[in-house]
């Protein structure tokens, strides 16, 4: 079967006359030349210190690398029914038109272009990237999927379930937890517990079994406490499967990632400010007083730390630069969450593609306003705002945001985030804690950031976000554009972000579906002078294509 698979692909690939399945490519206008798309991920090796760590402190990094490694196998299983089999086909070709091919299936983790609306550039099969990923049976509606379970309410828990994988079972439907679904789970949990051997930090290594045991169970509340107990550790790690934001059908469905990271203290002391304002934050959110919680979470933790490796969904496409886990509402109302920023990725991203963005598109006296650091600020506020507003749709602590949102949420909650992180701001700005000329900067950044983002693509989760807040600051008359070049109005620029803080917080209070949905359909679609500006950028990187030195020196 395999050998048939591989025949078929190799005459797909290069153009076979026989009558096979049309390609996305000949029903739409054609996709940029593969080295254009190629380009557009500037190649960087990403590095961290690890001269101050022990040697019992780098063979917990470098077991826990291994894990990631794991990890990294089963993302690759979980994106794309024909990821690995196009993947591995490439491969086995060695022609120079198969590796440039491959170099990009390596950068997306399947035939993809998450770039461009998730379009298939290789292969035979679905023109576009299945909204299920490889997580429900290809042929699987929302009507059907919706429809069976509303005639199975017994199996509704494990089929919404955030751990399982769906598959027909004759006119079946049937969840499989992943811990089965994947066998490289037994041996990270194994990886994990070796890690565990090695580490001289009680709370690391408490975390680490605890971890290991959650992954053969699929049961994280545990470890997810455990990893926010995590305290005097030089030595981090986000491994299992995490974000939702591959399953496009229903956003139930997480993806494993693996995230080894080292903290780098001078950066953590410099941003405590930020910790200690989080319930300031909470309580001046602009939004119906009685939707706003006594505490945003106690026990939030922040660090600045550098990446060692990445590994799944964090490292598919667009590179996170920060994030704020866990995701968990409960474990958020009792401990809070903890948001790690990625000093390494954020400055490679600022030199490789944020400066020359405001550089190109910015009004001259704009341009010395885009700053690196007010770009790692912005970011870690973003973060720390994701633990801001409700959980829970508000007078229904049962349900959390997510759920009520469903596939909508993943957008509207990185737009809450990005103007919350503005927002917050001018809390700071008013309290002394910055500068007004931080504050300036802070703002032109955030634009310039704006375009950066939308690059990653619009149907992404990040691009939309940026979209709604691109299309809604334009309406408002905050950014105008005046030959080819963008000018910003700063002084009306806070009270715009305050209103589209507050319609978006109140979605998320309501669990309001519909408004979401309006919102998306509203400000969520690329305007035609966006996209003007978008392609004048087409020479400048979208974003970077990492490798990891710790890998490359074995």
């Amino acid at each position: 079967m395999k050998k048939i698979f591989f025949l078929l692909f190799v005459l797909t690939l290069f153009g076979c006359k026989e009558k096979v399945k049309e390609t996305v490519m000949e029903k739409k206008e054609a996709l940029p030349p593969i080295e254009e798309r190629i380009k557009a991920f500037a190649p960087v090796t990403i590095e961290a210190d690890l001269s101050h760590l022990t040697e019992r402190e780098r063979k917990v990094v470098e077991l826990l690398v291994e894990a990631g490694q794991l990890a990294d196998a089963i993302f690759w299983k979980q994106t794309a029914p024909d990821a690995i089999a196009v993947r591995d086909s490439l491969a086995k070709l060695g022609t120079e038109e198969a590796r440039k091919l491959l170099k990009l299936v390596n950068i997306f983790y399947g035939p993809y272009d998450l770039v461009y609306e998730g379009r298939r550039f290789v292969g035979n099969g679905p023109e576009v990237k299945p909204q299920g990923a490889n997580f429900y049976p290809l042929d699987l509606t929302k009507e059907e999927f919706e429809k069976y379970i509303q005639e199975h309410p017994e199996q509704k828990a494990e089929l919404e379930s955030q751990y399982t994988i769906i598959v027909r079972d004759g006119n079946k439907l049937k969840a499989i937890p992943y811990h089965q679904a994947y066998p490289e789970v037994e041996q990270i949990a194994r990886k994990l517990e070796e890690a565990a051997d090695f580490c001289d930090n009680p709370t690391l290594r408490n975390y680490l079994i605890l971890r290991a045991k959650a992954l053969r169970t699929d049961d994280y509340f545990e470890s997810d406490m455990a990893w926010m107990d995590i305290k005097g550790s030089k030595i981090d790690v986000v491994i299992g499967p995490i974000e939702n934001y591959e399953d496009a059908l229903f956003n139930y469905k997480t993806a494993y990632e693996a995230i080894v990271m080292v903290k780098d203290e001078d950066g953590t002391k410099e941003l405590e400010m930020f910790e200690k304002n989080l319930d300031h934050f909470e309580h001046n959110l602009p939004y119906d007083k009685k939707y706003i919680r006594k505490t945003a979470g106690k026990g939030n933790v922040l660090q600045i730390m550098n990446v060692v490796y990445f590994g799944g969904d964090c490292q598919a496409g667009t590179k996170t630069i920060a994030n704020s886990l866990p995701n968990d509402p409960k474990v958020h109302e009792l401990k809070g969450g903890k948001k790690s920023m990625f000093k390494n990725m954020m400055e490679a991203k600022f030199d490789k593609i944020l400066k020359p963005i405001g550089e190109r598109i910015l009004e001259p006296n704009l341009v010395q306003l885009v700053d690196k650091k007010s770009f790692t600020s912005f970011v870690t506020l973003h973060e720390v705002s994701h633990t801001l507003g409700r959980g829970f749709v508000y007078g229904n602590d049962t349900l959390p945001v997510r759920k009520a949102l469903k596939e909508r949420y993943s957008a509207i909650e990185e737009c809450k985030a990005d103007v919350l992180g503005m927002y917050n701001h001018k809390y700071l700005f008013e309290k002394g804690l910055i500068s007004k000329d931080d504050f300036e900067k802070a703002k032109v950044t955030y634009i310039a950031g704006l375009f950066r983002s939308i690059r990653f693509g619009a149907e992404e989760a990040h691009g939309k976000a940026n979209l709604i807040q691109l299309n809604f600051l334009e309406e408002k008359g905050i950014i105008k554009y005046s030959n080819g070049k963008i000018c910003v109005d700063l002084n009306n620029f806070i009270p715009a972000i305050q209103e589209l803080a507050k319609i978006v917080l109140t979605i998320q209070a309501e669990g309001d579906y519909v408004g979401a949905g309006r919102l998306l359909e509203k400000y969520g679609k690329m305007k035609e002078e966006t996209k003007k500006i978008i392609d004048s950028l087409n020479d400048i990187p979208r974003d970077i294509d990492t490798e990891y030195a710790i890998i490359r020196k074995r």
